[in-house]
């Protein structure tokens, strides 16, 4: 019951990173692979507001969104904008150096030194067998409720049909009136704002630690690939899928013999892209299209 709670909690983390990373490969095609710098940038805004500056924890949180998306939107002005048009896997090559240049800022600015949001203890409760705090609940709800927000947007609205035509098909999106460019910067700020969301996340539950970045962008991905291709409920099912199985790998005495090392965990996502792109590489939740 405890591994089931801890998959809870850490897959609404995953699932609020690869939620908005689903939106973006759907859209635009292309791979940020500075998004865990991104998420840490959200995280550590936050911190130094509510740590440092000492502003109430509510005006830190929004002001770490609003960090997160800022950051996001330069990303794409300048790394992203100026080289996918002419193909869609130069982003990959510009967002690698900025993932190291913000990596180093990062390690500069902060250290090595875990920070957390909150400086006070967390509020620990017994339910069971199970250890749950209330920061704990707290956050897996708000996550949940940002993701059915965006999902009823997506779904329900106006503005969620036009960004699906531009998933479907950009330029003719674009030939009915609908602003893809803007749209396109619209959804790649959105990914920026949820992952400076998961960066908040991770300071009030856990600590914040520059090593973070890596293993956050990896597990999004592979969230991604084994949802499909732009697939916005796939994409959170499946985070909530290597959450579960990074919770079961470490957490069980296999056959009653011995323990699989923690340090295993994070091969889980790696294991997913591999099998994904070589079995299924439309994902869970698509199909293979016929072409001419």
């Amino acid at each position: 019951m405890q591994l089931l709670w801890n998959g809870v909690v850490a897959g609404s983390l995953a699932a609020l990173i690869a939620a908005g990373l689903a939106l973006v490969y759907g859209v635009l095609g292309v791979f940020n692979l500075a998004l865990g710098e991104l998420v840490l940038l959200g995280g550590y805004a936050t911190w130094w507001l509510h740590q440092v500056a000492h502003l109430p924890l509510i005006i830190s949180i929004v002001g770490g969104l609003i960090f997160g998306g800022l950051c996001t939107w330069i990303t794409f002005e300048v790394f992203v904008n100026p080289f996918y048009k002419h193909h869609r896997f130069l982003p990959l090559v510009t967002t690698i150096a900025l993932s190291m240049i913000l990596d180093g800022l990062i390690l500069l600015i902060f250290e090595e030194r875990p920070r957390s949001i909150l400086s006070t203890g967390k509020h620990i409760y017994e339910v069971g067998p199970v250890h749950v705090t209330l920061e704990q609940i707290v956050l897996t709800l708000i996550a949940l409720g940002i993701l059915c927000a965006f999902a009823w947007m997506f779904h329900s609205t106006a503005f969620g049909r036009r960004i699906r035509a531009v998933v479907q098909h950009d330029h003719a999106a674009l030939s009915l009136g609908i602003n893809a460019p803007l749209l396109h910067r619209f959804v790649f700020i959105m990914s920026g704002i949820f992952a400076a969301a998961g960066g908040i996340f991770i300071g009030i539950d856990q600590n914040l630690t520059p090593i973070f970045a890596f293993p956050l962008t990896i597990k999004a991905y592979a969230a991604i690939i084994a949802g499909g291709k732009g697939n916005f409920w796939g994409a959170i099912l499946c985070a909530y899928i290597i959450a579960f199985l990074e919770q079961f790998i470490v957490g069980v005495h296999w056959f009653g013999l011995f323990y699989i090392p923690a340090g295993y965990q994070q091969t889980v996502a790696l294991l997913f892209i591999i099998l994904f792109l070589l079995f299924r590489p439309q994902g869970l939740f698509s199909h293979t299209k016929r072409t001419a």
